[in-house]
């Protein structure tokens, strides 16, 4: 920083720029020179060894910021103290235009004695100090001490907890298997090929007792979406080749159904195919009624020819017998 700088920052009240031009306009290098602002008050704080002299000081800051003229400082406070120390032996306090406001001598009695008095309580302190230094330490390791207790039964706590949790999350998977029958609600995959025979034999249940229209478009819609889901089946499922057969099955109930919404219909492929079974047992019926109604004749008759044939010899042999008994006369 040059030396124009400098001066136009402590021209302008900067408290570090003033306080280094003070410095370097003092002529002793054993006095500091330290600034603090407060407001529009300029405190001056001189610390020496032996404390520098009120008058002369004081005439040499005057002098000083008088001539520098800072902005915004109305009052300038001077205090003289020895290097090492906090109070101040002495206190003057003066305005820019020359007026002196207080002006505080302390008698270097008194100077002694509050040094005396601050060697006295820094001894004291230091004493104090050193005398609860133990109960310091002990207090220090009994700190120590419950944070690692605390420590150790936290962790135990977060092994557990962690534990718990563990348990609660893998008991739902462990028992999954073992509880399906209990659990009738679980989702399981769609199965096209079931679904469209549910679809067909819903839809043949109403094709028998459909008779009207309206009746018979529900049909063909039945028919329709088992033609839709069975030929959902994938390639990989074992009813697939059913399946392809199955769709051209539906496909003709479909368009039956389809056009008997339209007119009425002749017997459907099912009613017939069951007329037809219904034939077949009544001609399997007659037939092995009539080999019956054969068969029974002709028993019936060897059974009779067998009794007559037993009962004309049982006759023929008491009669032999009956002449046999009686005598001759």
């Amino acid at each position: 920083m040059t030396e124009l700088n400098f001066h136009e920052l402590a021209k302008q009240g900067n408290p570090e720029a003033i306080a280094s031009f003070l410095h370097s306009k003092w002529q002793s290098e054993d006095i500091t020179v330290a600034v603090n602002l407060n407001g529009d008050c300029l405190e001056v704080i001189l610390d020496g060894s032996p404390v520098p002299a009120q008058d002369k000081s004081v005439e040499f800051v005057r002098s000083e910021l008088t001539d520098l003229q800072p902005d915004s400082i109305r009052l300038v406070k001077v205090d003289g103290r020895e290097i090492g120390q906090l109070t101040s032996v002495w206190s003057e306090e003066f305005t820019l235009d020359g007026k002196t406001f207080s002006q505080q001598n302390l008698p270097e009695e008194s100077s002694s004695n509050i040094m005396v008095a601050n060697r006295e309580k820094n001894m004291e302190t230091v004493n104090s100090i050193e005398a609860i230094q133990p109960e310091i330490t002990g207090l220090e390791n009994r700190l120590r001490s419950t944070f690692i207790v605390v420590g150790i039964v936290t962790g135990i706590l977060a092994i557990a907890v962690a534990a718990f949790v563990g348990k609660m999350l893998n008991e739902p998977v462990a028992t999954a298997g073992k509880n399906l029958e209990a659990t009738p609600n679980v989702a399981t995959a769609p199965d096209p090929f079931r679904d469209a025979v549910n679809s067909a034999v819903k839809a043949a249940d109403l094709g028998r007792a459909a008779k009207t229209k309206d009746e018979w478009s529900v049909v063909a819609n039945r028919w329709q979406e088992a033609v839709s889901l069975m030929r959902r089946v994938p390639p990989s499922s074992p009813h697939y080749e059913l399946a392809i057969t199955k769709v051209a099955e539906y496909q003709k109930y479909l368009i039956y159904a389809q056009e008997s919404a339209v007119t009425l219909p002749s017997p459907t492929p099912v009613t017939a195919e069951k007329e037809s079974a219904e034939k077949a047992n009544s001609k399997k019926s007659n037939s092995e009624k009539e080999s019956a109604e054969k068969a029974n004749p002709k028993k019936s008759n060897s059974e009779k020819e067998s009794t007559e044939k037993a009962k004309s010899k049982k006759s023929n042999s008491e009669k032999e017998s009956t002449e046999k008994t009686t005598p001759s006369r």
